[in-house]
């Protein structure tokens, strides 16, 4: 069985490690856009 206990525990770090994902994916994507803007074919 899962310790909840520890599982409460854990949550705000695989939080920050979710949001850290997602602000890198974010800022990938902004700089391909941008440098699509800055370089057109």
């Amino acid at each position: 069985m899962i310790d909840l206990t520890a599982f409460l525990e854990t949550l705000p770090i695989m939080a920050k490690g979710m949001a850290g994902i997602f602000i890198v994916m974010a800022v990938l994507l902004l700089s391909i856009k941008g440098l699509g803007k800055i370089f057109p074919e």
